[in-house]
């Protein structure tokens, strides 16, 4: 599998501090072993160690971690309107 470079640095930059041991968490949960150190050489883009099921995992995340950010955004806006 080859991604593109730009794609990988933009992964990296929607996920927050701590993600590396939250997917090796997640996937662990799942029955599937992945030391931290080979996930994060997965999501660096100098590295050509591209596992799918690594960047998959990352991609969930990334998506559930923007969809929280989103609502507390507009809980945020909703207390502003009724303050």
């Amino acid at each position: 599998m080859k991604l593109s470079r730009q794609s990988l640095i933009d992964l990296r930059r929607k996920l927050s501090r701590g993600s590396y041991q939250k997917i090796r968490l997640r996937l662990m949960h799942k029955g599937i072993t992945f030391s931290q150190q080979y996930i994060s050489n997965c999501l660096n883009p100098d590295y050509s160690d591209y596992n799918q099921i690594i960047i998959e995992e990352a991609i969930i995340l990334g998506e559930e971690e923007a969809q929280k950010l989103y609502e507390l955004n507009h809980r945020i806006e909703l207390l502003n309107d009724t303050i």
